[in-house]
């Protein structure tokens, strides 16, 4: 696993004008989603505020931003196509993880001071490496050994580490993963065989 896949949250993020004050203001309202696959900015938010009693399609409208679909949420697009809806005025939140947030700021895709945080989900792991049933476990292992060995300081590698956007390789965990289960499972993403069964998904 990448450094940076560990322990995320997402965030709701309002305009700080829209007079969106606690997650029951949502009734009634739009909430900008990521892709329908995306984890951070689709699934685990709307599992997120099914808990706080929301649902989508009952108590708010669901606006998908579905950008680069079938890639399970590994990109931004449809988070920062949401954010820049949210800026228009064309959405009342913007679902994103904490990461992509600072990112939005730091481009100013969230102009300064304009908007702010609803609500945070839990934490969670987004990536890691897996292997199929029956890999050679001695190439596994040395492929983690490989990983593992990488160091920021060393000139050779540092470029490699930033096209991932890491600065160290961990070992692999499947605990950070309770969230994305229950949200998968709660809103019938998948059958029990592992066909996506979500009706929009056309990926």
């Amino acid at each position: 696993m990448r450094d940076t896949d560990r322990d995320l949250t997402s965030l709701i993020v309002v305009r700080a004008d829209g007079g969106i004050e606690t997650p029951a203001d949502l009734r009634g309202k739009t909430v900008g989603l990521g892709a329908i696959d995306s984890p951070q900015a689709t699934l685990i938010p709307l599992q997120h505020l099914s808990r706080l009693g929301l649902l989508a399609g009952r108590d708010f409208t669901a606006r998908r931003f579905d950008v680069l679909g079938g890639k399970h949420g590994d990109h931004i697009g449809g988070e920062r196509d949401a954010a820049l809806a949210l800026m228009r005025g064309e959405v009342d939140a913007a679902c994103m993880n904490d990461g992509n947030h600072l990112t939005f700021l730091a481009e100013e895709t969230l102009l300064p001071g304009a908007s702010r945080i609803l609500a945070q989900t839990g934490a969670y792991d987004h990536c890691n490496f897996t292997t199929s049933p029956g890999a050679p476990m001695h190439l596994i292992g040395r492929f983690v050994e490989l990983l593992l060995a990488m160091a920021w300081e060393d000139p050779a590698v540092r470029p490699l580490l930033e096209l991932e956007g890491l600065k160290q390789w961990l070992p692999g965990r499947t605990s950070g993963y309770a969230l994305l289960e229950q949200a998968v499972d709660k809103q019938g993403f998948y059958a029990p065989d592992g066909r996506i069964l979500a009706a929009d998904y056309r990926y």
